[in-house]
């Protein structure tokens, strides 16, 4: 299958799932609505993909956890690249966090996974949160920081800040107990 044959693919499947899981939710209830502008989507995006990589194999069963992590890594490395699918790829990345909580809900019974699946809710609120309110200059330092190494997406600043984004998700996990 050749890249635009997957893109036509994901367009088809999160159009579907827009149309019936978003389409009765308002725009102001959008998990991005209140960002100031499209980089702290960028950077709430990159904030969840770097502190949920130790997730992965915890939660390698969960299936739109996994793809949202792949649509983020490809949606930095189109923004990166200045890509023209870059304005596509956020979007799908979008839909998918937004999908987050209902998968949540559904996984967090498992009682097998739940503690890693409350981390996960706990990560995508400091996340968006942090993400979304972020002060303009930390913001941009974040952001320009972004870059390939090996020819992979690397953050390196918002690795280097994993204790203190570690925190936070403590004090959301403390306050969801």
């Amino acid at each position: 299958m050749n890249r635009e044959q997957q893109m036509n693919m994901c367009r088809q499947v999160l159009d579907d799932i827009e149309k019936h899981f978003l389409n009765g939710k308002g725009v102001e209830n959008r998990m991005f609505y209140r960002h100031p502008d499209e980089e702290h989507v960028v950077l709430s995006h990159a904030l969840f993909w770097v502190m949920t990589k130790s997730l992965e194999k915890s939660l390698s069963g969960n299936k739109c956890f996994l793809l949202l992590r792949q649509y983020q890594e490809e949606m930095l490395s189109a923004y990166l690249t200045e890509s023209d699918e870059y304005p596509e790829l956020l979007h799908f990345c979008n839909i998918a966090y937004d999908l987050l909580p209902y998968e949540i809900s559904i996984t967090i019974k498992n009682s097998k996974i739940s503690k890693y699946v409350r981390k996960l809710n706990a990560i995508a609120i400091v996340a968006a949160g942090y993400g979304g309110d972020m002060p303009e200059d930390l913001a941009c330092d974040l952001l320009n920081d972004i870059d390939f190494s090996f020819n992979k997406v690397c953050c390196c600043k918002i690795e280097s800040m994993l204790p203190q984004l570690n925190k936070m998700i403590e004090q959301e996990l403390d306050g969801m107990a």
